[in-house]
């Protein structure tokens, strides 16, 4: 597990991402989950993903992101939020994702 590059969880139900969720798989640099059913991405959810370039958050019901939500993912290039129901950003939600 621990040299998944590419996981698509595509259609599970997950409302809740939580804090360090994906430590055992940091050589991730595709991760899909979309239509996921999540509501809420805790902060640190994504800490690990060092490699991450690619995230679909797409088709959720994501309404908040944190200052830490997306912490951790400092290769990450394209992140897809479109079809959430998002109502707040907070400052800094995107501060350390320098290569987007």
């Amino acid at each position: 597990q621990q040299l998944t590059k590419n996981l698509d969880l595509w259609g599970n139900s997950f409302t809740v991402i939580p804090a360090e969720a994906f430590l055992a798989t940091p050589y991730l640099t595709h991760l899909d989950l979309q239509h996921c059913k999540v509501e809420k991405l805790e902060e640190g959810a994504f800490r690990g993903l060092g490699r991450l370039v690619y995230l679909n958050l797409a088709s959720n019901s994501i309404a908040f992101l944190y200052q830490e939500s997306l912490d951790g993912l400092s290769s990450l290039q394209q992140l897809i939020l479109e079809g959430n129901r998002i109502e707040e950003i907070q400052p800094g939600a995107f501060g350390h994702l320098g290569s987007l």
